[in-house]
């Protein structure tokens, strides 16, 4: 049985994202050696190997501005307003604006959306506005959204997409603790956090006790 991985600063890069994390973990180890603890899993992650790569805690600051301070409501909001000097949020006063633009009473946001939003706020895009958050609610493959460190960090949610799409796995009456199976022997490995048929029959025994 594979044992969970313990974290330290003797890890390199490499090793520390042969393996899975959850965001807890992550958190915790930013915690621990004083770094930035708000954001993303792929943001904490960054964090994390900044620090395996040698730099020091007090120089490892927050990606994004998380400041809530005079935040936009509705009507404030416009396609020109500027993501970045507006202090832009996706919250609800966002969302209001965004079912209004769309003519829908039960407006929810994309994945690309938010995706987009965290690329302008890390890359300090001082010209993206509003209309390209619509850009992104409407062709969310368009910046090729699945090669970004965002992405990859869905891996469990991938696992079991691919898991499922599989037709041997149809013999399955609950194909998700088939999946969570397979998963956990993925997860504290280090090998590759992606489903392959191969892991049926490696532990064929398991998942169908």
């Amino acid at each position: 049985m594979n044992q969970r991985l313990q974290f330290s600063l003797q890890l390199n890069c490499q090793e520390f994202q042969q393996y899975y994390w959850y965001k807890q973990e992550l958190q915790e180890i930013c915690r621990q050696y004083h770094l930035p603890v708000n954001g993303t899993k792929a943001e904490l992650t960054q964090y994390i190997l900044r620090l395996l790569q040698g730099e020091k805690p007090q120089a490892i600051k927050p990606l994004r501005n998380t400041s809530t301070t005079f935040l936009l409501t509705a009507n404030q909001i416009t396609l020109k307003t500027k993501l970045l000097a507006s202090n832009f949020r996706l919250n609800d006063q966002a969302r209001q604006f965004f079912a209004n633009y769309f003519h829908k009473e039960n407006f929810h946001f994309k994945k690309s959306m938010a995706i987009k939003l965290r690329a302008v706020q890390q890359n300090q895009d001082q010209n993206a506005t509003v209309q390209d958050l619509v850009e992104a609610y409407i062709h969310p493959n368009a910046s090729k959204i699945n090669n970004t460190d965002e992405e990859k960090t869905y891996q469990w949610n991938n696992f079991v997409k691919d898991f499922c799409a599989d037709p041997q796995t149809e013999k399955f009456p609950n194909k998700l603790k088939a999946a969570a199976i397979l998963w956990k022997h993925v997860r504290d490995s280090n090998l590759p956090k992606t489903y392959t048929s191969p892991l049926l029959t490696k532990y064929a025994q398991e998942i169908n006790a």
